[in-house]
């Protein structure tokens, strides 16, 4: 008798809980980040935001005012900011809405070049013409602004450290001698914007005008000198940001190369107006495609990879508007897989991964 009252309780429980989880709400599992490719269109003044998932729903963002010929985006999973007004202003673009959420000014003739995203709510700005940095708070738009020297070219984050790239005094008379200062880098404290002191600085012997700088999968970073008016040969720096020293230093690039991008591998890939795509082993350590090397890409004037190692080359087509840019898309083995067209005098370009859109979560 009890053993038959037992188990008529066991079942009676067993039927809740049955009742119960099927009642529950089954949590789908959240989609994938949506994967962009972003293109500035200097020359139309507009950004170009491209799915890579669903690479014909581009859209084009306008920046408003006038975007210079060396403006270069950077993003980070919700912001993306690019140098607008000549240098003077930074357009912040939510890359959620697909639309500009607020322009910042940074100062009259500041001369904006490159810059870094952190935590997706502040963005370091290199102020090129004033000699020194502004930290840009993207939500409220506040600007802090710190000496750092003469003509800083790019900024990167790296080992908790904002680390500033210099390009060293400009020649401004080209048809007299006149020397260029060799470049280096300044490291300082992202938050409080103070050098640490010891080991601040790191030289970049020669006057190579050191302009764009990427972290590696090896830690390292590496900068691309571009040349200068009396030594146009560029070269690319090899930096330990622990012991902070170059600890290697390569030719061989030609003429004035430009931006450059790293894999999740062991390449580093130099993008060049007159080069192509030139290649550099960081594991090895040796160009593995230099100059008279690199893969044909017509006005090649930007390049950027994304999480499945496609290579993006960034044609940037004739500036007066008689041919637009176009992107194209290379494996790793560098056999092209297709192009997709862009806007007038296209150039700088990234990649990122943002959360999924609004839509796909109330699905």
């Amino acid at each position: 008798m009890i053993r038959s009252y037992r188990r008529s309780v066991a079942l009676l429980v067993l039927a809740l809980g049955l009742g119960i989880s099927s009642c529950a709400e089954t949590t789908a599992p959240l989609p994938p980040p949506e994967e962009l490719l972003l293109v500035v269109n200097t020359g139309d003044n507009d950004l170009s935001i491209i799915p890579l998932a669903r690479e014909f729903a581009t859209v084009r963002v306008p920046l408003g005012g006038n975007v210079p010929g060396d403006a270069r985006v950077v993003a980070g999973r919700r912001f993306a900011v690019v140098t607008t007004g000549g240098g003077d202003s930074l357009a912040v673009v939510d890359l959620t809405k697909r639309s500009v959420d607020r322009m910042v000014s940074l100062g009259e003739g500041s001369g904006a070049q490159g810059a870094a995203i952190q935590g997706d709510s502040v963005a370091f700005v290199a102020l090129s013409a004033l000699g020194s940095i502004a930290r840009v708070h993207l939500i409220t738009g506040a600007v802090t602004e710190v000496t750092t020297g003469p003509r800083p070219r790019d900024v990167v984050l790296t080992r908790g450290r904002l680390f500033v790239v210099h390009g060293g005094e400009e020649c401004v008379v080209p048809e007299e001698e006149c020397p260029t200062d060799e470049s280096w880098i300044l490291v300082t404290d992202p938050v409080s914007l103070v050098r640490p002191g010891i080991g601040d600085s790191i030289p970049l012997p020669g006057p190579g005008n050191a302009s764009f700088a990427v972290v590696a999968s090896d830690g390292r970073l590496y900068v691309l000198s571009t040349g200068t008016l009396e030594t146009p040969a560029g070269r690319l720096s090899i930096v330990d940001p622990v012991s902070r020293v170059e600890v290697g230093s390569f030719g061989g690039l030609g003429e004035f190369p430009g931006p450059i991008t790293a894999d999740r591998g062991e390449r580093i890939i130099i993008s060049s107006t007159t080069e192509g795509l030139m290649e550099f082993n960081t594991r090895t350590r040796s160009l593995v495609r230099g100059a008279n090397a690199g893969i044909p890409v017509a006005t090649n004037t930007g390049v950027t990879t994304d999480s499945q190692g496609i290579i993006y080359g960034i044609e940037g087509g004739t500036c007066s508007g008689s041919s637009n840019g176009r992107v194209r898309l290379f494996r790793t083995d560098f056999t092209e897989v297709r192009s997709i067209p862009l806007g007038v005098c296209a150039g700088s370009a990234t990649t990122t991964l943002i959360p999924p859109a609004e839509e796909a979560l109330r699905h």
